[in-house]
């Protein structure tokens, strides 16, 4: 404190109050000061903060320099420290203030635009929830099936070897994101379980666990498929793509009537099965 209060009243050397004072602490503080630009936006009370605190030291830097001038001034007839400072002092209040606008930008900057990839994985991802049932060593998946699942799941099998089983609870959606869950349990031997329902393409990720149940009061629900999707797809079969996921059921051991009637009821109703149908068809291996 006695360091600063001396060269506040222009104690120290002239040489150190321009040189060390004012020239190499002027510069780290502009130093400084260029790399809260880059946080943006930045918080208003570090703008403040960072504002007083550099108004203040260019006042103890300049004050405590003038001061030295003047005493040097007392033995000597030249007016170069006095000048020397001034137009010091004028070139460092500009860069000043250039550099608290630089600060107000940064506080004021537009928040970045999200890139539409991370949009519609943002969108798609709110559209399901996955999680670890550690007491069950399953995954429970709840929602839409949407772009994106697949990968997730795989990352979740990848990272937690244990678990043995798929919940389900999911309307149905995107066939291909479907097929691509089936065959991840298929290829880890997991079992698959509904706790509420699964219906549409939701069945075909049911259908590929090694031992298949259903919570009471559950149901599974299958209907043919819809043509929107062609549509997006012109070389998209649908009764091609139906046969391909039809016969998937076969190869999973359901039987040759149940699998026949998969795709009888349209798009726009669905069928739910009887429990006991289920049993009798293979498409539940167990009770819960």
């Amino acid at each position: 404190m006695r360091y600063f209060l001396t060269h506040w009243h222009g104690h120290h050397p002239l040489n150190r109050s321009f040189w060390v004072h004012g020239v190499l602490l002027r510069l780290a503080v502009y130093g400084a000061i260029a790399l809260l630009t880059w946080v943006q936006p930045l918080p208003k009370a570090l703008l403040y903060a960072a504002i007083a605190t550099d108004m203040l030291l260019m006042i103890w830097q300049s004050v405590g320099y003038f001061r030295a001038a003047e005493h040097s001034l007392s033995g000597s007839s030249s007016m170069l420290p006095l000048w020397g400072g001034i137009v010091a002092l004028i070139v460092a209040v500009a860069v000043m203030l250039s550099q608290w606008w630089g600060l107000v930008l940064a506080a004021n900057a537009p928040p970045k635009e999200e890139l539409y990839s991370a949009k519609m994985d943002r969108l798609r991802a709110a559209l399901y929830t996955m999680s670890i049932d550690e007491a069950r060593q399953a995954v429970s998946f709840k929602g839409e099936l949407t772009h994106g699942v697949t990968k997730r799941l795989a990352a979740y099998l990848a990272d937690n070897t244990h678990l043995t089983a798929l919940h389900l609870d999911s309307p149905g959606g995107n066939i291909f994101e479907a097929r691509g869950l089936a065959k991840l349990v298929v290829s880890a031997g997991l079992d698959t379980h509904v706790e509420t329902s699964c219906s549409s393409a939701c069945t075909i990720v049911f259908i590929a666990g090694t031992r298949r149940t259903l919570q009471l009061n559950a149901r599974l629900g299958f209907h043919s498929y819809a043509l929107m999707d062609a549509a997006k797809l012109p070389q998209f079969d649908v009764h091609a793509e139906q046969k391909r996921d039809a016969d998937f059921f076969s190869q999973q051991g359901v039987s040759a009537d149940f699998v026949s009637r998969l795709y009888d009821s349209p798009n726009q109703s669905i069928w739910f099965p009887e429990r006991d149908e289920l049993l009798r068809a293979n498409v539940l291996t167990a009770e819960p």
